[in-house]
């Protein structure tokens, strides 16, 4: 197929490459496709694939008639013909009319009918199935792929919940039916790992709404929640409710920003271990809580 398909003077390009998470991309080379269209995306992602059949069919077309000449194994093209991978006819192909009308248009002449034609029509959106963010090659992204967080003991982990969390946490208490909260254990792992248990949004040090101590020039003290906080000014709100607004000159006054999740930050190097035992035996335990 010559470069009828897109107006645009290609630039030679080198094959893609597997990348880690290659695993569960399929590229032109291996003869497999994606197993399952994306739920979300452009066109290319979220369209229904064609059966196996058909693709194995326009893949055998494709390099029969396309690839040698022109288009590459990887449809990346050549110095004289185009990168279909990035093609506006083929990207707005639906069920091959427009790379239909492009193969007819083809000089030299392709002489293929209708089914052939829609064969490698839907064999190019396969691989365009499997095309990763920001320009990234096929292959490079994982597709279809699950992944399963609980691997770890369960009963070990709620021994060692005994010992590092119960101080402050509690499964009949703040931590009940925790699980419930999380239909996804990656997500359950994520919440409590950075302390938000109770599915709030976790808040880093420095941020507004946390805790902060105002020390004044003359020594005396103020508490409440951060409002705001710049070089010039920092705003309270007061534990009635009131906000309070203080001017700042060279760093006076002090202001001291209380952590809420230092506990966790420092509960997480005590259990760091090469392999994240505990905190996957944690999760495993966790995941109980329902």
């Amino acid at each position: 197929m010559a470069a009828l398909l897109f107006a645009q003077s290609p630039v030679q390009q080198t094959p893609p490459l597997a990348g880690r998470g290659g695993r569960g991309g399929r590229t032109a080379g291996d003869g497999t496709f994606p197993p399952q269209q994306r739920k979300t995306g452009f066109t290319q992602y979220t369209r229904a694939l064609a059966s196996p059949d058909v693709l194995a069919r326009g893949k055998a077309l494709y390099e029969a008639n396309c690839a040698a000449s022109c288009h590459a194994v990887d449809m990346r093209g050549s110095a004289n013909a185009t990168n279909l991978l990035r093609s506006e006819n083929t990207l707005q192909d639906k069920k091959g009319e427009r790379i239909a009308a492009a193969i007819a248009r083809h000089t030299p002449a392709i002489i293929l009918n209708a089914e052939d034609s829609l064969a490698i029509a839907e064999y190019i959106h396969a691989i365009q199935a499997t095309m990763g963010g920001q320009g990234s090659p096929p292959g490079r992204n994982p597709v279809g792929l699950t992944y399963n967080v609980l691997v770890g003991n369960a009963q070990a982990g709620a021994a060692f919940f005994d010992t590092a969390c119960a101080k402050c946490h509690s499964p009949t208490g703040d931590l009940k039916g925790i699980a419930s909260k999380y239909a996804d254990p990656k997500e359950l792992q994520d919440a409590w790992v950075v302390g938000r248990s109770g599915g709030g949004r976790f808040r880093g040090a420095g941020e507004t709404g946390n805790a902060a101590v105002v020390t004044m020039a003359d020594g005396s003290k103020l508490e409440g929640a951060l409002e705001r906080q710049t070089d010039w000014l920092v705003i309270l709100r007061m534990p009635d409710g009131t906000r309070k607004s203080i001017r700042r000159e060279n760093g006076i006054p002090r202001v001291e920003v209380k952590d809420p999740n230092e506990a966790h930050k420092k509960m997480v190097l005590i259990m760091d271990d090469p392999n994240n035992k505990n905190m996957h035996d944690i999760t495993a335990y966790l995941a109980t809580l329902k």
